[in-house]
Parts: structure tokens; C-alpha cells; sequence
């Protein structure tokens, strides 16, 4: 459901490699695993795929591509490469492989489809030494073969402290002139950062690493942690963020791209809570759920919209989808299966629901606050969807007064 929702409401997390030409097409989106090596596609005669839980890529174009020799003993069901430095052997059907003689697990066995051997894309991180890089979300599969020096790490990280000073200031000037004017979602990503900045808040950049830098910028992977304070309430959220970073005409960094590999928040600490509730609220807080679902399914939008707190930016995103044909290009058969109040205080509540849709099962939580005439609307949600991990979808809301989730 919200994956639907708010991929339209959320562009700027949107994986797009518009900055060498390459761009995660449809395909993608449809589940198509890719595999960009140092930003440029790879072709494979057996596409990567899934199997048991585990990402597997062909072996040969793969290893052929990062400068290895291979060869393959028929007899043996072995396969041999070696690029002068490191020498690898793996066996079909065999859960082990060999790293310059040293033995390693595999999480899973190699295997022979169409007369080509797919191996755990796992065992590559580990076979190479490189960044790789799993995107649940776009099913895109990232390596980066670049090393970086000092002086570029540098760079880098007085960049990010100069982005995030320009954020926990609040300064939508400040962060305006960080951004590279031809970023592909730049208008998405100035709004979204006026919005945040009705609140006041932390945000901070750890665990940085630069893995490539290149004459036009860098590629830095990067974790993000945002933290709500006060004012408009938005869930505190920790993201595992791929950056694009580009060099402006003086030399400077811009950010060019931001890019989700996974996040995770805070407010999932709270499921299995069970705060004293009145029953009156706990019905209409229900209530207004599952008005929410039959907007959806009916596609009414002035049913759904009335879910929703008509001051937030939910509600003002949402409004703008719908007049654009939301409703005729997505279908609905939302509903709960269980909706559990795990935090009240009266005013306000985070709302924890198991929810069935088209798309399959998914966690969603949901902040809630009263208004003046006592109804309960949605004013901001998160979703995780059960067959992607990884995937989640955040929004932004406006809220009176609102608890911090820590």
C-alpha cells in the first residue's frame, strides 16, 4: 500500500543514475536485478537472481569484467580464476570456496542454469575486497572497484559536515547552494528539505566512506541519522545512503543524488507495547484506519483524504497525487489484519498495523494525533513491506505537540 503511496510522495529517494547515462529503467522496478560495475551496466547471458533468499550473479562476464582469468574443469565441476593477485576456486553444488588457498563458507552453493555458473553475490564482496552493494529497493546490485586518498576523504567528509550544519540549522539557503542545480529530483529535494525544516531537529553523518572519485565528483556510501526534536512531528529515522556528489565550476562538492539502501526507525522499538487506552479513542482511532482503507479500495477521494490531517504535508502531497490520476493507475484491497496502539499520551499516538494488500504483507506505523473537534487523523506513516527488508517508505507530517520516539 504505502509503497505505492508514497513512491510518488518520496522521488527524491528514488535510485536514478541519470550522472554517466545510466538510468535504472522500468525494468527495474518490475524486479529485474541489475549489476552496475563502477557505474556502467553489466550484461550477463543468465540474469542475476534469487534463489532461497540468496542474490547470485554469473561468474564468468562478472570476474571477466574485474580483470580475472577464468577457467572451468568440466570434469570437476570447478572453476578457477586469477588475476595475478588473488586466486579463487569454487565448486558447483559445494557451500565453500577457495580465496589464495584459504577456505571460505559460502551462504549458499554454486550452480549450473542454462550451461553458465551463478555464484553468491556475497562471495564476490568477499573474493575482491570491493564495495558491493545489494539495493533491495530497485534491485540493483553496485560495485565499486575505486580507491580513494586522503585528501579526497577529506573532502568528503568536510562536505557532509558542512551539509549537515546547514541542516540542524534549518537554513534552506545554506543547503540550496550544496545542491547541484541539475540534481535529477532537485525541486523534490528542495521541497522535502522545506518541509523538514518547520521542525527542529539532529541530523548527523557517520561511518562515510568514499569509494570512487571521479573528474565530474565522488560516490560516497554514508549513514544518515535524523532525530526529531520539536515542532512538526516526523519519525526519527536511521538510512544507509549511496551520495552522489558532484564538483561545481570552483571545485566544490554538490550533492547530486541521494540515494536509500536501507533504513530502519526508531518508532519499530515500540510494536508490542501496550499503554493504558480508553476504548472510546481506540475505536476512533480505528475508525479513521479503516476509512482510510475503504478510500483506497473504493477509490473515494474525499473519503481517504478524510483520514488524513488536512495541515500536514501528507495531506497536501496526497491531494496533488490524486488530481494527477492517482486512482487510475493503481489498484487497492487494503486491509489490517491487526491494528495495536503502542504509544497515547491523550493527544497524540503511534499506531502499529499488520496490513494485507495487492502487493502482499507489510508493517506500517502510523502517528496520529486529535484535532480541535476530537477526530483522530493519520499525520504521518512509515511502511515495511515482509518480502523486502529493507524497503520502507517515510513522509513527513505537521503535529501540535508530538512525543520524541528514541
Amino acid at each position: 500500500m504505502l509503497k505505492k503511496q508514497w513512491g510518488l510522495i518520496t522521488l527524491a529517494l528514488v535510485m536514478v543514475w541519470s550522472i554517466m547515462g545510466s538510468t535504472v529503467s522500468a525494468a527495474a522496478a518490475q524486479n529485474q536485478i541489475r549489476v552496475y560495475l563502477d557505474q556502467v551496466e553489466m550484461k550477463f547471458d543468465v540474469p542475476p537472481t534469487i534463489k532461497n533468499g540468496v542474490t547470485f550473479v554469473q561468474f564468468r562476464p562478472l570476474f571477466e569484467g574485474l580483470d580475472y582469468t577464468v577457467k572451468w574443469n568440466n570434469a570437476d565441476k570447478r572453476i578457477n580464476a586469477d588475476n595475478g593477485e588473488t586466486k579463487l576456486q569454487l565448486i558447483v553444488g559445494k557451500k565453500s570456496a577457495h580465496i589464495n588457498g584459504q577456505r571460505t563458507k559460502l551462504p549458499a552453493a554454486p550452480y549450473i542454469s542454462k550451461g553458465s555458473t551463478l555464484v553468491p553475490l556475497r562471495f564476490v564482496a568477499e573474493a575482491t575486497g570491493y564495495n558491493v552493494i545489494w539495493d533491495q529497493k530497485k534491485k540493483t546490485i553496485h560495485i565499486e572497484t575505486g580507491k580513494v586518498d586522503d585528501k579526497t576523504k577529506t573532502q568528503v567528509n568536510a562536505f557532509l559536515n558542512k551539509l549537515s550544519r546547514a541542516e540542524n540549522e534549518r537554513s534552506i539557503e545554506k543547503v540550496s547552494a550544496l545542491i547541484d542545480n541539475y540534481a535529477p529530483f532537485y525541486e523534490e529535494m528542495i521541497h522535502d528539505y522545506s518541509e523538514y525544516f518547520k521542525s527542529q531537529g539532529q541530523v548527523t553523518y557517520t561511518n562515510i566512506n568514499p569509494v570512487n572519485m571521479y573528474d565530474y565528483g565522488a560516490t560516497v556510501f554514508v549513514t544518515k541519522t535524523n532525530t526529531w526534536k520539536s515542532g512538526p512531528f516526523y519519525f526519527d529515522v536511521k538510512q544507509e545512503l549511496i551520495l552522489k556528489l558532484t564538483k561545481a565550476s570552483n571545485g566544490n562538492l554538490q550533492l547530486f543524488y541521494e540515494g536509500v539502501i536501507s533504513e530502519s526507525y526508531a518508532a519499530e522499538q515500540l510494536i508490542g507495547k501496550k499503554p493504558v487506552v480508553p476504548v472510546k479513542a481506540t475505536s476512533a482511532i480505528e475508525e479513521t484506519l479503516n476509512t482510510q482503507y475503504k478510500g483506497y479500495n473504493t477509490e473515494n477521494k474525499q473519503l481517504l483524504l478524510s483520514a488524513f490531517d488536512p495541515t500536514t504535508w501528507i495531506y497536501r502531497d496526497l491531494t496533488s497525487v490524486l488530481e494527477d490520476g492517482w486512482f487510475e493507475e493503481l489498484d487497492y484491497n487494503l486491509s489490517a489484519a491487526e491494528i495495536n496502539i503502542v504509544q497515547y499520551d491523550g493527544e497524540t499516538a503511534i499506531v502499529h498495523a499488520e496490513e494485507t494488500d495487492l502487493e502482499g504483507d507489510q508493517t506500517s506505523m502510523y502517528y496520529m494525533k486529535q484535532n480541535l473537534a476530537g477526530k483522530w487523523l493519520i499525520a504521518d506513516t512509515f511502511v515495511k513491506l515482509h518480502d523486502e527488508d529493507d524497503d520502507s517508505r517515510s513522509s513527513l507530517s505537521d503535529s501540535r505537540e508530538a512525543k520524541s520516539i528514541h
